[in-house]
Parts: C-alpha cells; structure tokens; sequence
C-alpha cells in the first residue's frame, strides 16, 4: 500500500511540473516563434517556407576592381550571410528591369551592403556619375519590390548596412514628411556629416530596442556586453548619418521605421544607428556587424574578442533566419547553382594592391564581376581564368579606409 500511495504522489507531481511547464514556459516559446506581421490591415501568421534559404546581395560600383570587373560584393559580407545557413546570389546595380524582376521573385531576401558610392542626390540621369544614378535607382525599386511582397502577404526581408542603411532611409524619408508637402529623397537629403569613420563603440537603446525583435531573441549576457561602453563592439566607418530630431520630422520615417539604437559620433553629435520595420522585416545598421569575422585590416579599430564574433554571428543568423520565411524559389537547383555567388572566386584585396598600390582597397577580400554575369568562366575579366595567384598575396601594403 505505501509503495503505491508513494507512486500516485509521485504521478501527481509530475503531472504539476508538466501543467506548470505548459502554463509558463510554452506562451514564451510561442510569442517567440510566432510573431505576426502586418499585410494591409490584417495580421499575418510567420510560417517557415524554407530550410534553404538564397538571399541576394546588391553589388556596387567597384574602380579597384581593375580589368577584373567594374563592380563588387566584398567578400565578409558574403561570409556572414553563409555562416548564417544561407547561400548568395549576386543582385547587379546595373540591371535591367526584368534582370531585377526575375531575380527579385527567386531569392528569399535582399543585402543592400556598405560601401563607397558617388552619385548626387540632386539628379538620376545618367549624365551625372552613371553608376552612382543607376545604384540609387536600383535601391529603390527594391524597396517598392519589398513593400509590395509583404503587403501581398509574401515575407520578404531587407537587410541595409552603412551605405544601403542610409539610402533604405532616404527612400523611405522620400514618402512625405511631416506637416509639409511631399518631398523627394533625389532632391534632398536627410544625411548631414558625423565624425564616426573608424570609430567602434556600444549601442545606445532606445525603449523601442529593448522589445525590439531583432534584440528581442538576444541573450541578456550578450545585451549586456554590446550596450556596454567597455565592449565597443558595434564597428562605424562613415561620414554621414541622420539625427535623430531629422529622422522623427519626417512622417514616413516614424509610421514604417522603429528607432532600435542611437549613437553619438566623435564630437557628442547624435546619429540613428540601428532600425527595424514596424509593418514588414526590414532591418538596417549605420554599423558594421560583418566585419569581426573577416577583416583585417591592421588600420581598422574593429573589436576580435569572443562576444563581438558572437554579436556578428547573432545578427547574421537573425536575418538568415528571418529569410526562411519567404516562400520564393528557383525553377530547380540546378537554375539556382547558375546564379550562385560560389560560381566566383575572390580576390586578395593585398595581390590587387601589389598590381596597383594607389588603389583604395582596405578589404581583406572582394568579388569583381565583369559582364558575363550568369557564365562566369567565359568573362576573361573573371578571377577565375585570370593569372592573379595566391603567391602575390603577402603584400605589406598600407590599407586605406573607406566607409
């Protein structure tokens, strides 16, 4: 008798424990996994498409490319999206409308890059700096692309760094601004001067960035470490940047973009530092979280310890993870592995400066693309058929820095 009462009491207990488990651990589980997002005016549920996820990285205009092509994707870029579980398929600045609608409808979210590009914003024809007018265009039909996927209930991600943080901006700014007419982000800009190149610090949150959900799945001993101004993990290399007090007059700006983080540059001057969507996933930092990885630049002060390789790492992963719930796809895998950035090589950024010491090329490696975009080994300006070997890659170069 005493040996059955002690096993009913023993059931009974893990019955509680089990009812306790469901009661309240299983709501965070799923308020977690759950997370809906807005399709007009209706909530959508997220629902995994994929476990293979292709995201597209837009390439830029690239000079120091040489006669191995006239844009690039530098290479880290690339490597954080990989390490997140995620292949690359090169997105050109230059393509043609229905080159951007095929491309656009297969991949499952879209890498708008840093980098140094020179257009100005006051005009788009391509009688002033062609590549920098066709980039901004390009940019922006992205964006009505990803608008349109989302609203149409297709989840469809955007990731902007640095330099496509601050066009994602100017275009969304572009909508209207607050108590005025519309204006138009190829007239004007939002973007004023900071002193934040080669400048690594913490991140600032705002209220917004404490429920956000790009920091939402983040580990409090990690949160700590990347608010903390001992870490300086968060890696700045620009020129430019918008404040804050410019970001909340502009009426687009405050309805579609939540304010994660704010930072001040060298001189106490305040720029916004990461977003994030409130109506579809998009998602942006004037910081470089790609780069701890993969770059090594002696000049750059980016931070190598454990937790700054753990931040990089969180971030690549969340977005990578955020792409699997687009339902895009190729017409088969062998279509897929044509357009595949693995159909590259790339380049020592040291063996380009031994070819020519002038050139600006601070990264450690880069992708050069020439024309034959989707054929690459028939481009005799590919890296691939090129004589550039791995025995002229110890060249003691000093590195410059661009953004």
């Amino acid at each position: 008798m005493m040996k059955r009462t002690m096993v009913i009491m023993r059931v009974v207990v893990l019955l509680l424990v089990v009812t306790l488990e469901i009661l309240v651990v299983a709501p965070r589980v799923v308020e977690s996994s759950s997370w809906v997002y807005e399709k007009g005016t209706k909530k959508q549920q997220k629902i995994i498409r994929t476990d293979r996820p292709v995201i597209g990285v837009l390439t830029l205009p690239e000079p120091a490319c040489l006669h191995y092509g006239k844009q690039s994707i530098v290479t880290s870029n690339v490597r954080w999206i990989q390490a997140g579980g995620a292949r690359v398929v090169p997105v050109f600045y230059d393509s043609t409308d229905d080159e951007l609608d095929y491309i656009l409808h297969r991949i499952n979210g879209i890498f708008f890059t840093g980098g140094a590009v020179s257009y100005n914003p006051t005009r788009t024809d391509e009688h002033d700096d062609p590549s920098g007018s066709l980039y901004l265009r390009t940019t922006e039909r992205i964006l009505w692309h990803v608008q349109e996927e989302n609203e149409n209930g297709n989840y469809f991600p955007l990731w902007a760094t640095c330099l496509g943080f601050e066009r994602l901006l100017e275009h969304v700014a572009a909508a209207k601004k607050k108590d005025a007419p519309a204006t138009n982000a190829t007239s004007s800009t939002i973007l004023e001067s900071v002193d934040a190149e080669n400048y690594p610090i913490n991140l600032n949150f705002t209220d917004a960035g404490w429920e956000s959900r790009l920091f939402g799945s983040m580990s409090d001993d990690l949160f700590k470490e990347v608010a903390s101004p001992v870490g300086r993990l968060a890696f700045n290399n620009h020129g430019l940047g918008i404040h804050p007090e410019t970001f909340a007059s502009y009426r687009a700006l405050t309805e579609e973009i939540a304010v994660l983080t704010i930072d001040k540059d060298r001189n106490g001057k305040s720029f916004v530092s990461t977003i994030e969507g409130k109506k579809a996933p998009i998602y942006g930092t004037q910081w470089h979280p790609e780069k701890p990885p993969s770059e090594w630049n002696p000049q750059w002060r980016i931070a190598r310890s454990e937790k700054a390789i753990e931040m990089s790492n969180f971030m690549g992963r969340f977005f990578v993870n955020e792409c699997k719930y687009n339902k895009n796809e190729f017409e088969d895998e062998n279509t897929l592995r044509k357009h595949l950035l693995t159909n590259r090589v790339s380049l020592s950024g040291a063996s380009l400066l031994d070819i020519d010491p002038s050139l600006d090329m601070p990264f450690t490696e880069i992708y050069c693309f020439g024309n034959a975009r989707h054929n690459p080994s028939s481009d005799p300006r590919h890296p691939a058929a090129a004589s550039l070997t791995s025995s002229n890659s110890s060249s003691q170069q000093s590195q410059k820095m661009i953004q």
